[in-house]
This record gives structure tokens, sequence and C-alpha cells, in this order.
């Protein structure tokens, strides 16, 4: 008898009152354990295999993954008290960056940074998977790589590259519903190739209109773009907000006016 048989064997003799018991039985372990119901079902979408329409449903209940750098195949799922969004028509670019995309106009065509859109979303996160900081590691997974790139066909994840010489040296990926985006992650192999993409993308998403734009936690470097804290309910307001406007991610440049 295969495990599918005997799985639903035993479903079938269980009857409908001790069904309801166990579940609840469970349900109040798994509360008790993880201090509340959120947690619980944070722990609970942990257990499914990551998915394209996985991660779609996350974002659009305010939740976001982000795979486990100890654990092979494991997946946490985050829905915090407080997290970060930059407010589409007020960031900020820091005026050490203001210089370096000054000089960017002045610069030769061989050093000169040049931004595309969604020209290469694969080579995109696929650097951004690639091993960095002092601990030599990087949270992105292959099941998330995968998910990513069937997003992007889909026309709901998204990259900014830049490149310098026709190499690509710099960018980041993200993800749009509607009027809501999500900077998933940046890389870069040459310096502030990724900070000068993501000044384009500030750019873009407020000429394209999006209402609200995810970074995740609120003491990341996303500070100096003038990121703010917002708190579970109101963030999940603005949420609704956002997923329900018929805004669309552009394939154009943006063009930054200094």
């Amino acid at each position: 008898m295969t495990s599918y048989s005997i799985s639903a064997a035993l479903r079938s003799s269980v009857t409908g009152p001790a069904r309801d018991l166990i579940r609840q039985f469970f349900a109040t372990g798994l509360t008790k354990v993880l201090k509340n119901r959120e947690n619980v079902l944070l722990w609970s979408y942990s257990q499914f295999e990551l998915s394209p329409f996985l991660i779609y449903q996350g974002y659009v209940q305010g939740k976001y993954p982000l795979p486990s750098t100890r654990h092979k195949n494991q997946v946490n799922w985050y829905d915090p008290e407080v997290r970060g969004i930059i407010p589409v028509d007020h960031y900020k670019i820091r005026n050490d960056l203001l210089r370096r995309l000054k000089k960017e106009k002045r610069s030769s065509d061989e050093e000169r940074i040049q931004i595309k859109v969604n020209a290469n979303f694969r080579d995109t996160i696929l650097s951004c998977t690639k091993p960095r900081g002092v601990k030599n590691n990087t949270w992105i997974s292959n099941e998330y790589v995968e998910a990513g790139i069937v997003l992007h066909d889909m026309g709901i994840a998204h990259s900014v590259e830049a490149y310098q010489n026709g190499i690509l040296v710099g960018g980041l990926v993200g993800l749009s519903i509607n009027g809501f985006f999500a900077t998933l992650s940046l890389f870069h192999t040459v310096d502030n190739a990724s900070k000068i993409a993501f000044c384009y993308l500030l750019q873009k998403l407020k000429d394209d209109g999006f209402k609200l734009h995810h970074c995740g936690d609120v003491d990341s470097w996303f500070t100096q773009y003038g990121m703010i804290p917002i708190a579970r309910e109101p963030y999940r307001k603005e949420l609704m907000l956002a997923v329900t406007q018929p805004v669309r991610f552009t394939s154009s440049v943006p063009a930054l006016v200094f």
C-alpha cells in the first residue's frame, strides 16, 4: 500500500468530530509554542514549497519570504509589527550619490553606467544569489530564483539593471502587483552600481504612479533613501489600496532630474 493510500485510509477512518478535536489540539499547541495565531499562520506558510503563486499570495496578504541561510530548503515568512517603506513621492538621494550621478553624465562611454529595465532579469536575479558580506552567504535559494523567473515571464517580477561598457555590473529585482512594488534584492560588482539602479527605480515608481513601495526591515540601508517605519495595520490598509489600483510597471527608463 502506498503512503498516499495509507494516508487516505487514515483520513477516512477518522470521524468528523474526531478530526475537529485533533485540529483543535494541534492548533492550541502551536499557538502556545509560537506565541500567537499570526505566528501559526506564518509557520504554516513555511511548510509549503516556495512557488510563484505562494510568493504572490504572500505579498498580497502583507507577508514576505526569506529563505533560511542555515537550513536548506526552509523558507521563513515574516509579517512584522513594523516594517519599512519608502514613500513613492518623497524619496531622498544622499548628496554623495547625487554627486556620483552628476559625474556619470560627464563620464566617457566606457565608464558611464547605463540603465536598462527588464532587459536581462535572469542574469540579474542570478547575480543577486552570489555570496556577499563577511559571512559570505546569500538568502536567495534556487527555488526562489526559479519562482522569480516564472513571475517575470508573467509580467509580475521586474529588474532594473546597470551596465558598464556592455557588462552587467549591478541592479535589482522586485515584484509589482498593480500599485504595489516590493524591492527584493540588489547586487553590484562596481561601486554604487546598484544604488544608481535603485535611484532610477525610485523615479520610475513615481513616474508610473505606484502607491506603495515595500523594502523590508526598518534598520536596513534603505534609510538613506527616506525609508520610514510603518506599523502592521496601517501597512495593510495601504497595501489593500495599492493592489487595487490599476498601475503598470512599464519598460521605460526614467530621466533623473538633479
